[in-house]
């Protein structure tokens, strides 16, 4: 890896982790949270529009797939983050990738072996202690819901890495086009019949930090870094590029403490050493398989 490689993917990584910040502050103070999706996926969806084309016999996946990667994901991932810490909400939302293991098992008739296995039960058992933990008090009373609904975004993400197995043909921007606008149709729907008072965003004391938030998501975490991780996939081996996830989480953490003031408990440490120890040991087991492709990107 080069110097430029790994400035760039430290780069993905610091976008990706700091989402997590970026998220928490605004569904907490600024703009219901499906609101602040469903315009996030617009502004992405009008970004992508030349690379939206229609590929007649892989609609059906594709379509499907962006109720997993652009719609459900963000549905349940960002009322979570009204609800627990982002070092918390990074670490469960890791569960995507034991999750689109097992549902490749189930659909696809993949094979994992030992260690595998073991890699996925430590990813849910640190979950699980993180879950059944005293919350931080920089959390919302519903910390536990949070949890559950992140774990919800990430099986929402793993349905649709599983069904992107089955799309050929197409690049990667005119996928996340597509997610965008099925992203765009789902979660407007949401808003306007879960949330209200969503005009409030632009009050003039939320105004800036909603635009700020907005530009955020939408151009460096959507365009630039996935972007920059297509670039990663070309030019290394896979499961270097695959830890992304792993330093993202990191950097969330990090961020959550000294930024947000999130306090490092026992349980979080513990939690997050068990699951980021059980994703190590699956991506361990996919650097020996040539063959095996990309893990899902953590669509954050």
């Amino acid at each position: 890896m080069s110097v430029k490689e790994f400035l760039v993917l430290f780069l993905v990584c610091v976008i990706w982790g700091m989402h997590f910040i970026v998220m928490k502050v605004t569904v907490g103070n600024t703009a219901p949270p499906l609101f602040y999706a469903a315009v996030r996926m617009t502004i992405v969806m009008v970004l992508l529009l030349p690379w939206l084309k229609w590929h007649a016999g892989s609609m059906r996946y594709v379509l499907m797939a962006g109720l997993g990667y652009g719609a459900l994901n963000y549905a349940f991932m960002f009322p979570a983050m009204g609800m627990t810490t982002a070092a918390a909400g990074a670490i469960t939302i890791e569960l995507y990738v034991p999750f689109s293991i097992i549902l490749s098992v189930i659909w696809l008739g993949d094979r994992i072996g030992p260690k595998r296995i073991f890699g996925i039960a430590l990813a849910f058992l640190g979950v699980t202690v993180i879950a059944m933990g005293k919350p931080d008090e920089t959390a919302g009373p519903l910390f536990l819901m949070g949890i559950i609904l992140m774990v919800g975004a990430a099986m929402s993400e793993a349905v649709g890495a599983v069904l992107v197995k089955k799309v050929t043909g197409i690049k990667p921007l005119a996928l996340l086009a597509w997610f965008a606008v099925v992203g765009t149709v789902v979660l407007w729907v949401l808003t306007w019949q879960i949330e209200d008072n969503q005009m409030q965003s632009f009050a003039p004391e939320n105004r800036m930090n909603f635009l700020w938030a907005l530009l955020y998501s939408a151009l460096l975490v959507s365009v630039v870094a996935h972007a920059s991780y297509y670039w990663l996939l070309q030019r290394l081996p896979i499961y270097i590029v695959s830890t992304s996830g792993l330093m993202t989480t990191v950097v969330a953490i990090a961020a959550g403490h000294y930024i947000l003031g999130e306090a490092l408990t026992p349980q979080l440490l513990m939690g997050a050493a068990l699951t980021l120890l059980g994703i190590g040991f699956i991506l361990y087991s996919r650097a020996k398989r040539a063959e095996d492709p990309p893990l899902p990107i953590n669509e954050i």
